[in-house]
């Protein structure tokens, strides 16, 4: 930490000395403590890290010691990225909820704590920490250390994903696109990963799209021919070939060979079908859909209709039975699981599996046929997913 109390009472920042000399004179005979615990700091100097105070014992509830030399720089150059705008804070303290937020700012839009995060947090602790800034009508604006969220540094796609990664991911109204907000100290240097696809439950294309400010709206270039097409063909021949076999998915086996009376690897093309908000629902997007069109859609008769409240219904009894888990995703403030499986009701509407009667009712207007072969599946998965692409052009993917 870089903002410490002295003696009387008053506010000291290593970042407000330019010389050695000068910090000497300060902190000569001087002590400091903690804003939040009001415990003794060390002043710290090494060849690695900043200056810095630290505390002798790891025992303040408001502190994320040790802090790596990454995260010591990227709190300075986050501050210093925010200068322009405001009068940012660094390590403000908030003594209602004792938090000390890496940089805080108050602006015409609202009261903003930046956390510059570059190590694993657990679910619990980051939604306690994210609700405790709400309950203070503070918005906490969560941000990856870049090295963190891509290899080396370097743009890679698609990129595996952990749940910890996840809890990145920011939706703040329904006009925004969700975003995974990340900063690099070494260029000073903010970039906005928006997700567009996951093959599985972690591996994700991301469109990045870098900003030197953070208030810049990112400017996510469309992608006409999608970057994942081929790499999920491949992977869904792969689930048929193989994954369809392994011991987590002998419930859903189990239940396409009793009740629909096909191999799970002979699953339609039509189920695997690429829609928004996937984010919202950690099953992968094979599974989740199996049990939707197996539950609702695959044994119904031709021109028989489907009402979506019934197709929901469905979808939470498998959520109860956890046959599909949701991702947990604190910083999303619209939209829902729901969202993705009208998408998918829609998107089978627009290959003619189905017709939209109304908003909430649909028809069925083909009974699909079971397939014969692993080959012809795979031929099949391709037809429908390029079919369906070829109606998207204006789409994401």
């Amino acid at each position: 930490m870089f903002v410490a109390k002295k003696r009387d009472g008053s506010y000291f920042s290593l970042l407000d000395c330019k010389r050695i000399d000068e910090l000497e004179r300060i902190t000569k005979g001087e002590s400091f403590y903690c804003p939040a615990c009001n415990s003794a700091l060390l002043l710290k100097q090494g060849q690695v890290r900043r200056i810095h105070f630290a505390h002798q014992f790891n025992s303040c509830t408001a502190s994320s010691d040790p802090e790596s030399p990454y995260h010591l720089e990227g709190k300075v150059k986050l501050y210093e990225s925010f200068l322009p705008y405001n009068q940012p804070i660094l390590e403000h303290h908030i003594p209602n909820t004792n938090q000390r937020a890496d940089v805080y700012m108050e602006t015409d839009y609202g009261r903003y704590a930046f956390e510059f995060q570059c190590s694993n947090l657990s679910a619990a602790d980051f939604n306690r920490r994210t609700k405790l800034y709400e309950k203070e009508g503070i918005h906490p604006i969560w941000i990856i250390g870049r090295q963190f969220l891509v290899p080396q540094d370097r743009n890679v796609s698609p990129l595996k994903l952990s749940p910890f990664q996840w809890r990145f991911l920011q939706r703040p109204s329904p006009q925004s696109p969700p975003f995974i907000l990340s900063f690099c100290p070494k260029r000073s240097m903010f970039s906005y990963h928006r997700p567009i696809f996951s093959i599985n439950s972690s591996t994700t294309y991301l469109n990045s799209q870098p900003s030197e400010h953070w208030l810049e709206k990112p400017n996510f270039i469309k992608q006409h021919s999608p970057l994942w097409k081929e790499h999920f063909l491949h992977y869904k021949k792969k689930w048929r070939y193989q994954y369809s076999f392994y011991k987590p998915h002998q419930k859903l086996r189990s239940y396409c060979y009793g009740k629909m009376t096909i191999p799970l690897s002979l699953f339609p093309a039509e189920i695997g079908l690429p829609v928004s908000s996937f984010y919202h629902i950690h099953t992968s997007l094979i599974e989740w859909q199996a049990w939707l069109y197996f539950d609702s859609i695959y044994q119904a008769p031709t021109f028989s209709l489907i009402h979506l409240s019934s197709v929901l219904k469905n979808f939470r009894f498998r959520l109860k039975a956890s046959d599909i888990t949701l991702r947990d995703l604190p910083l999303v403030k619209a939209g829902s699981y729901e969202d993705a499986i009208v998408e998918y009701m829609n998107v089978l509407v627009e290959i003619g599996v189905l017709k939209r009667e109304t908003p909430t009712i649909y028809r069925v207007l083909q009974m699909i046929l079971p397939l014969s072969s692993l080959e012809q599946a795979h031929l099949q998965d391709r037809l429908v997913l390029e079919s369906l692409l070829r109606t998207k052009q204006s789409t994401d993917y």
